[in-house]
């Protein structure tokens, strides 16, 4: 959807997030089964569990600011997260604190790109 002048740099950072974004789901699946549970990832499911709705820009840069407040609720769920978590399962502490310092930066990087685009 991304088109202009600026549409490759920003498609190439939407291609890079997502696929960290896949590695995530498939790290969390993982730590899902090592503690018993079962993965789901029913369109429903995961719709239910959201806790950002979709909104698709119309633009380039309202793409890359709907992406942004994705980034920030994702960033305020591991924060929260971790402080659930606390001490009582030190290693999905861990894997959320990774996770979180991705997310983080991908928020960065998008903040950066409305700044080169004038937003």
């Amino acid at each position: 959807m991304a088109s202009g002048l600026s549409a490759q740099g920003v498609a190439q950072e939407f291609l890079q997030h997502s696929i960290e974004e896949q590695a995530h789901a498939d790290q969390l699946a993982q730590r899902i089964v090592q503690i018993g549970g079962e993965p789901d990832f029913s369109p429903e499911g995961l719709l239910a569990r959201s806790h950002s709705q979709y909104i698709a820009g119309g633009t380039l840069i309202e793409m890359i600011e709907e992406d942004l407040i994705a980034e920030r609720v994702a960033i305020d769920r591991y924060r929260a997260g971790i402080i659930y978590l606390g001490n009582d399962d030190t290693t999905t502490r861990r894997m959320f604190e990774t996770i979180l310092a991705t997310e983080e930066e991908h928020a960065e990087d998008l903040a950066s790109l409305l700044k080169k685009l004038g937003s």
